[in-house]
């Protein structure tokens, strides 16, 4: 910075190449022949000290996590293998329980779930499924996130590792992963898939197409309750849907509001989503990281955010998802399908709305809906900055907003540019300056969190008293679930 501030100075075109002098020339402080040996040592202990400075802050977390596994160590991304023995060392599972448990009980897994997707539509599938296993009266057999199904530890995304499945139970609570039901639902807590192979050696198999195909673009609530039919006169007490068949709520269903929504009153009273939580694994992200997310988080717990506990709004928090990176081509892709909004990202109450052109562009968008699609599914700074703006505003008379959380990918660099845009707007608005900013790239977590960190970010935006969401993304739609569920009023989830 030195040199250029020289430089600029300069009058003209000047060398700065140093004049041959005779004056006397000081002898370095390190002989020419130690200095590479000396550089070296500088260089390794600046790596010693930003391990050393990583380790403390892992090491601060490790308060938070309590009873739960520690993190594990190494270059490698997590194998979670002490949360895959913690699962197995459930209370469920002992095949010598009466019935409806042990061997006597009657159970259901799906192999034909979703796997090579996001955690979005993960998620949505097993709340789906586990409510298809709560009505039929069977036991639902919980499964990892999966992002690949090979047998290695790890698989890669974008070219750099990561693991290659997740234990439902760091990413999620309640019972749909293995919590007990409350005792009105008279149900037995799910099972893990080892136990499942233990107690049901045998077992009938049905290929999802042996219902769905019967059916033509069916809503969710009759394929429910073609399911219920189909399990109900199934005598065996094991059941798997075939593996590699299609997936009895898949994403076309859960993409289309018409086809998706008349599942909600038999969803929104069922324990799978009245009893649906965090792992407590997120909720130690969201208390350790309080001061950057809202200080009410500081002693978060899992039952804080399940719905039967009607848990409060984080007051004046305003969360943002925004999409960055390669999501881009998947908005031009969303345009050339003339696509809506997804399922429940379109519940009748919610104020934002998004119409397709009246003509499909068929497969090739114009370039006016490009720029139209784009503008709701990957906002500039300026139009965030201009959301933000109005709907803040609209809120006035009855809430005050003074902080911001942006779930995203964004850079940092980006996202700095965003923050400073966002206090910038609120000094020329005359409004009060956002009390803090803070972004997904600001959390710490550890090595385990990093890689729940999408549930990290959906808690969060579950729980704040604004949201404004991304309308084509099943992370927000999510989201949109879980503050329906928690009786958030509708005008406060809005989209860009």
């Amino acid at each position: 910075m030195l040199l250029r501030s020289v430089t600029q100075s300069l009058p003209g075109p000047v060398s700065l190449e140093k004049p041959h002098s005779t004056h006397f020339r000081p002898r370095p402080f390190i002989p020419r022949r130690l200095r590479s040996s000396f550089f070296g040592l500088v260089i390794l202990g600046t790596i010693a000290l930003l391990f050393h400075l990583d380790s403390s802050s892992q090491n601060e977390l490790l308060v938070f996590l309590k009873d739960l596994p520690k993190p594990e160590s190494g270059k490698n991304p997590p194998r979670f293998y002490e949360w895959h023995d913690r699962e197995k060392r459930l209370p469920q599972h002992d095949p010598d329980l009466p019935y409806p448990q042990g061997r006597e009980g009657r159970y259901i897994r799906f192999s034909n779930h979703v796997w090579g997707l996001g955690w979005g539509n993960a998620m949505q599938e097993m709340v789906l499924n586990a409510h298809l296993a709560y009505l039929a009266k069977r036991t639902y057999v919980f499964e990892n996130y999966t992002w690949d199904k090979t047998s290695d530890d790890f698989s890669n995304y974008n070219g750099k590792p990561i693991p290659a499945r997740v234990p439902l139970t760091a990413l999620l609570s309640g019972p749909v992963a293995g919590d007990p039901f409350p005792p009105s639902a008279d149900a037995p807590p799910a099972v893990v898939p080892e136990f499942f192979n233990e107690v049901c050696p045998n077992r009938t198999i049905i290929n999802s197409t042996e219902i769905n195909g019967r059916l033509s673009k069916p809503s969710a609530a009759t394929t429910l309750q073609a399911w219920i039919d189909k399990l109900e006169k199934t005598e065996d007490r094991c059941v798997e849907i075939k593996e590699h068949s299609g997936q009895i709520f898949d994403l076309w269903l859960i993409g289309t509001s018409k086809r998706l929504l008349d599942i909600w009153p038999s969803l929104v009273t069922s324990p799978i989503l009245t009893q649906f939580s965090w792992s407590p694994l997120v909720t130690a992200a969201l208390a350790a990281n309080a001061l950057i997310i809202h200080p009410a988080l500081s002693d978060a717990t899992p039952s804080d955010f399940a719905p039967s506990s009607a848990p409060t709004p984080l007051s004046g928090l305003l969360a943002l998802h925004i999409r960055r990176g390669d999501y881009l081509e998947h908005c031009k892709d969303i345009a050339n399908w003339s696509a809506r909004f997804m399922g429940f990202n379109e519940f009748p109450g919610l104020p934002d709305r998004f119409f397709p052109p009246a003509v499909h562009s068929q497969g090739n968008a114009p370039p006016e809906e490009l720029t139209r699609y784009r503008a709701h599914c990957f906002p500039e700074i300026n139009q965030i900055v201009s959301r933000v703006r109005d709907v803040r505003a609209s809120l006035l008379p009855t809430t005050t907003l003074t902080r911001v959380y942006v779930l995203t990918n964004g850079r940092p660099d980006w996202l700095q540019e965003l923050k400073n845009a966002l206090q910038e707007d609120a000094r020329i608005q005359g409004m009060d300056e956002w009390e803090h900013i803070g972004t997904s790239r600001d959390l710490r977590l550890t090595r385990e969190q990093r890689h729940n960190s999408q549930a990290v970010d959906m808690a969060i935006a579950q729980r704040s008293e604004i949201f404004i969401g991304n309308g084509f993304s099943t992370m927000t739609s999510n989201v949109v679930m879980l503050r329906a569920a928690c009786g958030i009023d509708w005008h406060k989830t809005r989209f860009w």
